[in-house]
């Protein structure tokens, strides 16, 4: 059986089916062939096979059509034979179709309607892509169901458009059609596992809307309806709010507490608004109350979306933030000192006390290498100063810039806001990390890292009684004594356990880097040392002082140095006194140890004004013989200063005038002398003078005048 398209219903998806017979003569005579087929319902057969098969002649055919004797019901064309209608040719021609190929009704293929049932890939791409109201996609069983329909009442359409076409030809009628239909679209739902309707009208309503609505007319209008909802939204506000409760009941017993609410034993009430829930709201249209079952609690509750909305309430924060909320995908910067976290932490082992080590990190982000570390016996602000004095001394030795930014967290640090940690200040850039937010610090997953990479290798009694992994459990034996709440554990002393976290960091930087792909063979501290950012600017040593420095009080010693430390530091210039406000010597020195606590350099500020940078003064050996190179030089240097000294003081004696008294000029002698013309002569005035007379003042005084 052979297949030929045919273009004038190519656009309804379905092919033309047609037999190629071969027909056998007798002895010695050639096959014959007669293509027949089924069209718009008629059964036909082609103009060409019937004079090519010699049941009629050329010449007859053309006169039985010019005289529409015969009924051809599709005129030939390009590439398209001529059909004619096998009821419409004479008797004798049928009868030699007869002798032929037999009964030709019974013969020719006839295409049947699950034949015309084909896929509809359009409806597939329709139904893949539909979204509800909701934003939510069909079910996958539902989108096979449509497309199925989809199927279905497009060879419905075809057929019927079929039996129109016939209707006009032969004069038939279609009443019947949708009867007929309905019987068939039955008869195939259990195989083809359609839901179109059975009944004739409700078939023809529904294929009338598809031809006007398309795909959207076969979605179910129950999807994203709550009539059918048994829950409603009160309902569900009820489950949720009891589960939520301080003592974070279970979903059974919220369901009992429901069904308590319900039968009127129990009240209950929004403590927030203060509103009662009133029993007759949990009614349903028919009147009758809404009782649910402990498996509908449970599925509400665990609900994707209610369960992070009640887990929200019934979590603390750090727990719903690991669990639920989403966060923030990134990867580490490329260049060392781009990006430093700190972040402090307890040392996992205890003092004879019972208390822990409190210890401050700073992290290099790149390289993962400490690069800056305290200790203390409790956490407050001085643990973070002497981690950023710690950070700048490991800056200072390997001579590098000041870091990009820095990463820190609040509570700690937040009274620096203002003014060491404000951007741009120390460093370029600051990052305030949210509280709460453990993963979001880089320092705490270099910590983590430190702690089951190094701490456990070397360190015993290292995990957490509640961690997942066994290994990671430490081992408790409980002493079973009148308190009831102790346990063997072995303690250390505050020394010992610094001493080994000094070490263990030593280790951790020498280690190899964990990105060995992409560090070979290169340990944290090669990372760190090889990939400095270019950009990094000097670090200013009088801001360094100022903000986490050492202070102390101190004043200024014969024009030229401070004592700090018990040791002595030179002024840069004499010129620096005028700096100074008048009559005050008094200074503060701020100062960076190092190591070695050795200073080398005190910067003075004086009233928060900076005033100059004082380096050590290097005593010299006075005895002549005895003097090095060193001390020559540190000679040499005190002399400039003292000479400077001494040209300062002398130029400015230079400026300074040779001052003299002249006598007194006469009028003004004259004024004093005088009394005024509009004043009387005071009675008790026996006498009086008419010049400046020292005598005279004398004898005035002497009389109490």
């Amino acid at each position: 059986m052979d297949s030929i398209r045919c273009p004038r219903y190519e656009g309804a998806g379905w092919k033309v089916q047609n037999l190629h017979h071969r027909v056998r003569r007798g002895p010695g005579q050639k096959v014959k062939s007669l293509n027949m087929e089924y069209y718009n319902n008629i059964l036909c057969v082609e103009a060409s096979e019937l004079i090519g098969a010699g049941v009629i002649t050329a010449s007859y055919y053309d006169k039985l059509k010019q005289r529409s004797q015969i009924n051809v019901v599709r005129r030939a064309c390009l590439n398209t034979p001529a059909l004619v209608a096998v009821d419409s040719l004479p008797q004798r021609y049928r009868d030699k179709m007869v002798e032929l190929i037999g009964d030709p009704s019974q013969v020719a293929p006839r295409k049947t309607f699950e034949d015309r049932i084909k896929p509809d890939p359009c409806a597939m791409e329709f139904f893949t892509s539909f979204r509800l109201t909701d934003g939510r996609a069909l079910p996958d069983d539902k989108i096979k169901e449509y497309c199925t329909n989809a199927s279905f009442l497009n060879a419905i359409s075809v057929v019927y458009a079929d039996k129109k076409a016939k209707a006009g030809i032969t004069g038939a009628r279609t009443r019947n059609f949708w009867e007929a239909a309905s019987h068939t679209v039955a008869r195939l739902k259990a195989k083809w596992g359609h839901s179109l309707p059975e009944n004739p009208a409700r078939l023809h309503e529904k294929c009338k809307q598809y031809q006007n609505l398309g795909y959207s007319s076969l979605v179910s209008g129950k999807f994203g309806n709550d009539n059918s909802r048994k829950v409603n939204d009160l309902v569900e506000r009820m489950i949720l709010s009891l589960y939520i409760m301080k003592n974070k009941p279970y979903s059974s017993s919220v369901h009992e507490m429901y069904l308590q609410f319900m039968g009127g034993s129990l009240q209950v009430v929004d403590t927030v608004t203060g509103e009662i829930f009133d029993r007759a709201d949990f009614y349903d249209q028919k009147g009758s109350p809404i009782i649910i079952s402990e498996s509908t609690v449970w599925n509400y509750v665990n609900d994707p979306k209610n369960r992070t909305i009640v887990d929200k309430a019934r979590m603390g924060s750090l727990e719903f933030s690991s669990t639920h909320r989403p966060h923030h995908h990134r990867h580490a910067p490329l260049f060392s000192f781009s990006k430093v976290s700190m972040d402090d932490r307890d040392l996992p082992r205890k003092m004879s006390d019972g208390s822990r080590v409190k210890a401050y990190y700073a992290y290099d982000v790149t390289s993962g290498c400490v690069i800056g570390r305290s200790y203390s016996r409790k956490k407050n602000t001085g643990l973070f100063i002497d981690c950023m004095r710690n950070m700048f001394r490991f800056i200072d030795k390997y001579h590098i810039g000041m870091p990009m930014e820095v990463e820190v967290e609040h509570h700690l640090v937040n009274q620096f806001e203002d003014d060491m940690m404000r951007a741009g200040v120390l460093f370029p850039f600051v990052r305030w990390c949210n509280p709460g937010n453990s993963q979001e610090k880089r320092a705490e997953h270099f910590n983590k890292a430190k702690k089951y990479g190094y701490e456990k290798r070397y360190q015993d009694g290292i995990g957490r009684f509640y961690a997942k992994l066994e290994a990671n459990r430490p081992k408790y034996d409980k002493i079973f004594d009148e308190d009831n709440d102790n346990y063997k554990e072995k303690y250390y002393t505050y020394d010992e356990l610094v001493a080994d976290d000094l070490d263990l960091i030593m280790k951790y930087n020498n280690g190899l880097h964990p990105k060995q792909k992409l560090y070979p063979d290169k340990t944290r501290l090669d990372v760190l040392l090889e990939n400095l950012n270019p950009n990094m600017a000097k670090v200013n040593p009088v801001l360094l002082a100022r903000y986490i420095g050492e202070k102390t009080p101190s004043s200024i010693r014969r024009s030229q140095y401070v004592r700090v430390m018990y040791n002595d530091y030179q002024l840069s210039s004499p010129e620096i006194l005028e700096s100074l406000n008048p009559n005050s010597y008094d200074v503060d020195a701020y100062y960076m140890p190092v190591e070695e606590s050795d200073v080398k350099v005190v910067h003075l500020f004086q009233n928060g004004v900076f005033i100059d940078s004082c380096k050590l003064i290097k005593k010299y050996n006075e005895a002549t013989c005895e003097q090095t190179d060193e001390d020559r030089a540190s000679y040499t240097e005190q002399a400039k200063y003292v000479s400077r000294f001494d040209k300062m003081v002398k130029d400015g004696k230079n400026k300074l005038a040779k001052p003299d008294f002249l006598p007194s000029d006469p009028i003004v002698t004259e004024f004093i002398a005088s009394p005024s013309p509009i004043q009387e002569e005071p009675e008790t005035e026996e006498f009086a003078f008419d010049e400046f007379n020292v005598d005279a003042y004398r004898k005035l005084a002497q009389r109490g005048l």
